[in-house]
């Protein structure tokens, strides 16, 4: 990407033309050129929107020869990025259900217990009941930022690999930064699920 006070912002190359003169699409491979043109290379600082709107846009020449494309933001209201996550936990939620709701259609008609499918599905329920309750209390956007770029480690088992290539999953550990959100974050695995055999806990 690339902007000019002539041009404005241009997004891949194309011909160009500037007092009378065409420069072919070629010329967005030579940055002395394009220098020479009032062209340079151009980013954009990205804004979040799921916590604030974006407003005026703005051109700033950076230090490395770059312009800046940003824009003014202001947040959005607590309430209204609090009833978007809540909106994604009863979604994942229902994501995560639906598979099994054949079981629960079959089990109504033939009187058969769900077994540990009910037991799964009532504490999916109860989770997803929990990160609602604990979404509501939030009295600030950083709480909600927070639990959408949560910061933890994992502790997982090491794989060696062997000259021929063979696995093998050993006793030792090692300690993994992650960012999840919460919204999403581990939740009961279903009866037919196979755990992650490198996984040994969330610290």
């Amino acid at each position: 990407m690339w902007y000019g006070n002539s041009f404005g912002v241009i997004k891949s190359p194309r011909s160009i033309t500037l007092d009378g003169i065409t420069h072919p699409s070629a010329v967005f491979k030579s940055i002395a050129t394009l220098a020479t043109l009032g062209i340079a290379p151009a980013r954009v600082e990205s804004v979040d929107q799921r916590y604030a709107n974006t407003g005026a846009e703005s051109y700033t020449l950076a230090d490395d020869g770059e312009w800046v494309i940003s824009y003014a933001t202001t947040d959005r209201p607590v309430d209204e990025v609090k009833d978007r996550i809540i909106t994604d936990i009863k979604a994942y939620v229902g994501a995560l259900l639906m598979p099994s709701d054949w079981r629960v259609i079959r089990a109504s008609e033939s009187g058969e217990s769900l077994g540990d499918w009910g037991t799964w599905r009532a504490a999916v329920r109860e989770k997803g009941n929990s990160l609602e309750a604990g979404v509501q209390s939030f009295a600030s956007l950083d709480a909600c930022r927070n639990w959408e770029n949560h910061s933890c480690q994992e502790e997982r088992k090491i794989v060696t690999t062997d000259e021929d290539g063979n696995e093998t999953i050993t006793d030792e550990t090692e300690i993994v930064n992650r960012t999840v959100n919460k919204s999403r974050w581990d939740y009961p695995l279903a009866p037919d699920d196979t755990p992650d055999p490198l996984h040994v806990r969330w610290l």
